[in-house]
Order: C-alpha cells, then structure tokens, then sequence
C-alpha cells in the first residue's frame, strides 16, 4: 500500500530539517578548529574572512594581475625555436 502524500511531505521536511542540522553543526565544528579572533572586523579582513566568517573574494584588479604575471611566466619560460 502507498504512503499517504502527507506522510511522505512530514518525511522529506524530517529528512531537511536533520541535513540542515548537521550542516550548522559542521560549521560550528569547523569554526572551532582555528582560534579566530571574530570580535575584530579588521583582522577577520586580514586574514581574508568578512564578519560571518565567510572568505571575502579577492578583487578583479588582483586576479588580472595574478593572471598577467602567470602568462608573463610562461611566455618567458618556453624555449626560442
């Protein structure tokens, strides 16, 4: 006999509810591991963290040069034929 709908929606909320938990708890552990100082914002920026703990992404000026110095790179590096 097939389960009531109602059933299966309570199960899929149960089943949800039980991965988001262990998702926070995961995070909570992970967080835990380091000792970061969250009562500075300016260090959290330091060490590339926004104030949720979050990593800030590096900006589009930093990545163009990272990427024009990986190219330089590897054009000086071939060899002249």
């Amino acid at each position: 006999m097939k389960q009531s709908f109602y059933i299966q929606l309570a199960i899929f909320f149960v089943k949800a509810d039980l991965r988001r938990e262990e998702r926070q708890w995961q995070r909570k552990v992970r967080r835990s591991a380091y000792d970061i100082p969250w009562h500075s914002e300016h260090l959290l920026r330091d060490i590339g963290l926004d104030r949720e703990g979050r990593a800030t992404s590096a900006s589009n000026a930093a990545i163009a040069e990272h990427r024009v110095h990986h190219y330089r790179r590897i054009i000086s590096s071939r060899p002249v034929t």
